[in-house]
């Protein structure tokens, strides 16, 4: 009895160690003689992909001290949770940044891309919008520090209490070759591939473009009707390692009216553009519509006016 309660805590503490996926991964380069065999092709697989980034992570780091990593496990425990409660796997923890993996079925009832399985898509998109919401909800590490005794010296002490604790968020679809990296000494599930470099770079993104998550073209196609409609496109850009230019998306969790308000240098910006009281007399009729559309109750009105300012500005059509 210990001696099979002990090979259960094992095998208990592997599966921790390497993941759901990644334990089934190993397993593979496992010979029936339980021999570790690193030298085994990987396979190709569909997934969705997301990348989990703490924002200023260095600064909490250094404020933190050897703090810090009660700090990441419990951002850990949160984004954790939630990827495995909507169907996905944690593959990689790589210090302030999570690699999470949602695989796609490939077979007679779907096409090689998985794009029939909608409810993953919405499902992990739902996903990392709880993870962004209960990392909020954590705050500034001011209720942290309270609950933790530290060493932190007072100046630190009081700088970590305006750190607000934010992550941002990547998402895409793509193909990445499956399998173990490494060697008998030391041996990790990873995914290789273009597609999961381009989730870090979609993650990265959402710093200049000043929002939490942004998904690819080819996430989005994937998603429901009803979610795609919540959906507003926030640039057309190419990113390192893509061949072609793709359309990101970010998802709305609040009314389009809160976008209505003017950024604090709006009038440095009407100064620098060629918008003079002519052309003002000129598209009086047009403005006028646009703000009576905007001052609309009806969100899919709103949404038709970004969505063609957003048209022209992809076409380069500024008069």
């Amino acid at each position: 009895d210990m001696l099979e309660q002990a090979i259960t805590k094992m095998a208990a503490l592997l599966r921790v160690g390497f993941g759901s996926a990644g334990a089934e991964i190993i397993a593979k380069n496992l010979s029936d003689m339980g021999e570790l065999n690193p030298m085994i092709p990987g396979v190709r697989v569909n997934a969705i992909f997301g990348f989990c980034d703490i924002r200023d992570f260095t600064f909490a780091t250094e404020g933190l001290q050897q703090d810090v990593m009660l700090f990441v496990n419990k951002i850990a425990e949160i984004t954790h949770r939630h990827v495995v409660d909507s169907g996905g796997h944690p593959n990689k923890n790589i210090g302030d940044a999570f690699l999470l993996v949602w695989k796609l079925k490939s077979g007679k009832n779907t096409n090689s891309s998985g794009d029939l399985q909608r409810t993953l898509f919405d499902s992990s998109l739902k996903c990392m919008q709880k993870v962004i919401e209960d990392v909020r909800n954590v705050g500034n590490l001011g209720s942290f520090l309270k609950e933790k005794k530290s060493d932190i010296s007072p100046p630190w002490a009081s700088s970590l209490r305006n750190y607000n604790v934010n992550v941002g968020v990547g998402l895409h679809k793509g193909w990445a070759i499956e399998g173990a990296i490494g060697s008998k000494v030391k041996i990790d599930p990873s995914y290789l591939s273009p597609h999961v470099n381009i989730t870090s770079r979609l993650e990265a993104a959402t710093k200049r473009y000043r929002v939490p998550l942004l998904m690819s073209d080819a996430f989005f196609g994937g998603l429901s009707g009803s979610v795609q409609s919540k959906c507003r496109r926030c640039d057309k850009v190419s990113f390192k390692g893509c061949s072609d230019p793709m359309v990101i998306y970010h998802h709305d969790t609040f009314s389009l009216k809160k976008l209505e308000k003017r950024p604090n240098n709006y009038d440095n910006l009407l100064k620098i553009t060629s918008w003079d009281n002519e052309t003002d007399t000129e598209n009086k009729g047009l403005i006028d519509d646009i703000i009576s559309k905007l001052n609309s109750q009806n969100e899919l009105v709103q949404r038709e006016v970004f969505d063609a300012l957003f048209n022209t500005y992809l076409d380069k059509d500024w008069k």
